[in-house]
């Protein structure tokens, strides 16, 4: 398994906190996505990095969640969110 150095790891954690100050569109959001990811997380049951290391995983699928609400809010998946629709309605 490959080591990497305490300035390696120190340097993908700013990255993932950087991501996240630039995708956070507010306190909601944010909560939003802790909420979410604390229940996927507590599901996965991941715990065996070191504690910075499981925060920067934390924190880059909490970037991923609130990207996603970005995206819906912007109505950028609006279409296939109505073929989603369809699709379920069809099924019943």
């Amino acid at each position: 398994m490959a080591e990497f150095s305490e300035e390696e790891v120190d340097g993908w954690i700013e990255a993932a906190n950087n991501l996240y100050s630039y995708v956070e569109s507010g306190p909601s959001d944010a909560r939003l996505a802790a909420d979410a990811m604390a229940n996927v997380w507590s599901g996965f049951g991941y715990l065996d990095p070191p504690a910075d290391v499981l925060r920067m995983l934390i924190t880059a699928t909490e970037v991923g969640y609130m990207a996603a609400l970005k995206d819906l809010r912007d109505g950028d998946l609006d279409d296939e969110i109505r073929e989603w629709r369809l699709d379920d309605l069809s099924e019943e």
